[in-house]
């Protein structure tokens, strides 16, 4: 590793993990404008934050390890008592169906992932069975295709699901705090 590359590492690192009293990373976040703060939809009452502030979250924990937790600090002037606790909401609740989402997405792949297994193995005995005949070899073709894309699918495409998960679940119950910006 070159010097460059050890001097950027370390400089992430230190940003990364500034932490509070509780070990929970701490994301720090200025807002100078609230105005786009929260989605101009929402499928429930309680409102969700905009696309922008999840894609700065998200982001700004990207190079962290899934199982951590969070806290994020919003310096801010421009925001009152009563939005604080909106955002809170809304932060929680952008997280919380991401979450819902995402499980249901990982129940789907595990039932399709198991389909495919049994499919496979069917299929691989039936290509035992016609083992006399040209088309054994497009038999077990097929059968180790399905057996690869299930194994592909429980392995390797989870495994991201499941992060992903890990990563909604600290969004969703992560602390928001809030900090006047000190004018100068």
């Amino acid at each position: 590793m070159s010097l460059k590359e050890k001097k950027m590492k370390s400089l992430a690192q230190a940003r990364q993990r500034k932490r509070d009293g509780e070990s929970n990373v701490i994301i720090d976040m200025t807002v100078n404008n609230d105005d786009a703060f929260l989605s101009s939809f929402s499928g429930t009452d309680v409102p969700i934050i905009s696309s922008d502030v999840a894609d700065f979250i998200e982001s700004s924990t990207r190079s962290l390890s899934p199982r951590e937790c969070y806290t994020l600090c919003i310096k801010s002037n421009c925001i009152d008592e009563k939005e604080k606790v909106q955002y809170a909401s809304a932060i929680k609740e952008y997280y919380s169906a991401k979450y819902l989402e995402n499980s249901k997405e990982l129940r789907a792949n595990w039932i399709i992932a198991l389909l495919l297994l049994l499919t496979g193995v069917l299929v691989l005995a039936l290509a035992f069975r016609v083992e006399h005949y040209i088309w054994s070899e497009v038999i077990d073709i097929a059968a180790w295709v399905l057996l690869w894309e299930a194994v592909d699918i429980w392995a390797l495409k989870n495994r991201a699901l499941m992060i992903r998960r890990k990563r909604y679940l600290a969004f969703a119950n992560m602390n928001v705090k809030y900090e006047n910006i000190e004018k100068k």
